[in-house]
């Protein structure tokens, strides 16, 4: 969950971001950037409970590596790095 003060900034920049599972604050580094987490927006369909609503969370790490390992199909994982022995095409 995001936390604006109002701002006449184009692109509103939060001032705090709590986890929605767990309810911790994300910490922000001396450079103003916050820790990564996982940030889900979800506009639901017909034939759902919540027809025509957006839904938007924020989850930390720890939290969304709790819920993945309670998955029967764990998510497909692409690098944006390379890995340790690898060498570029």
């Amino acid at each position: 969950m995001k936390v604006f003060t109002e701002s006449k900034s184009a692109q509103p920049v939060p001032n705090e971001i709590y986890c929605n599972k767990c309810g911790r604050a994300l910490i922000r580094n001396k450079v103003g950037y916050f820790e990564d987490f996982l940030e889900i927006t979800k506009t639901w369909g017909y034939h759902s409970p919540f027809d025509g609503q957006t839904h938007e969370i924020d989850i930390c790490i720890e939290c969304y590596s709790e819920w993945i390992s309670q998955f029967e199909i764990p998510p497909q994982v692409e690098y944006a790095y390379l890995q340790a022995g690898e060498e570029y095409a």
